[in-house]
């Protein structure tokens, strides 16, 4: 599967509050960097062993070319999934897939972890896509520097293309985010094709955001789910401290009921862990099942 990639200019980008607007929604932050991205039903990837040929070519005429090599299954990922055990995985490949971003497996500590610095929507997709399920995990977070929202996890659907489009799909499509900020408060959205620009966009979203303050360091629980009934996606969430009892209510609850019905919507997504910025967060005791 050859490629051709241009790289993405130096354009001074703030990528805390201004990345949307620029190339830097690629998820690309320094100059020279580039993102490839190929379908799942592309007739050059089977299922095994696969190449990826890459040649870059500079503003001079100089190119270069590589040759990256990677498994695929088409096998989506059963549930129940449990990933409380790291002991003995080796790489955060064995556990899931990175869409964005960058993440590490400690073993020892028993944890994942996202690599700083997190820039813009790092996020690992652990489980294949099904319909209604819940996940329950640990967090912990290291800092809020340079945090505008945290993350930590998201019901992934996909990316849409941007209107007109760049040659990278950009509008994420969510069955469901939980997030938090370092300001105390908390929101959950379900999205489809948010910041692509196009005519069929929605997004619906937590406002006014509830409050839950968070702290550096403190280890949280967190039980998270998607529901699809009649038509309705419904996402809800928790996080209350590990070493407290588990509350009775939902801190945010949001569904698309409202989206008018010509809009798409969504019937299954990925469970995956999701850090919008900051420096990294780390995740434990991961189980997800159906629901």
């Amino acid at each position: 599967m050859p490629f051709h990639v241009e790289s993405i200019p130096d354009d001074g980008v703030d990528w805390v509050h201004d990345y949307k607007a620029s190339p830097a929604e690629l998820r690309c932050r320094d100059q020279g960097d580039f993102t490839v991205e190929f379908s799942s039903d592309h007739p050059d990837l089977v299922a095994g062993d696969n190449r990826l040929a890459i040649e870059m070519r500079d503003a001079d005429g100089r190119s270069v070319a590589c040759t990256i090599r990677f498994d695929w299954d088409p096998v989506p990922v059963p549930l129940p999934l449990d990933i409380s055990d790291l002991s003995g995985v080796r790489s955060v490949q064995d556990v899931g897939q990175v869409v964005a971003g960058a993440f590490d497996v400690d073993p020892v500590s028993g944890v994942i972890r996202s690599r700083a610095p997190v820039h813009p929507d790092s996020l690992l997709v652990l489980g294949g896509a099904h319909a209604s399920q819940e996940a329950t995990y640990n967090v912990r977070f290291l800092d809020f520097t340079g945090v505008k929202w945290l993350g930590p996890s998201d019901f992934f659907v996909g990316f849409e293309d941007k209107d007109p489009p760049i040659g990278i799909k950009t509008g994420w499509s969510s069955a469901g985010m939980a997030a938090l900020n370092p300001r105390g408060e908390a929101r959950s959205f379900i999205s489809w094709g948010d910041h692509s620009g196009t005519r069929r966009e929605w997004v619906v979203v937590t406002d006014p955001p509830a409050r839950f303050p968070v702290e550096r360091r403190r280890l949280y629980s967190v039980r998270h789910q998607v529901l699809f009934a009649e038509g309705t996606d419904t996402v809800r969430f928790r996080i209350w401290p590990a070493d407290e009892p588990e509350p009775d209510t939902w801190l945010c609850q949001e569904d698309d009921a409202g989206i008018d019905p010509a809009f798409p919507r969504h019937r299954s997504a990925s469970f995956g862990l999701f850090q919008h910025s900051g420096m990294p967060i780390e995740w434990s005791n991961i189980r997800v099942v159906a629901l």
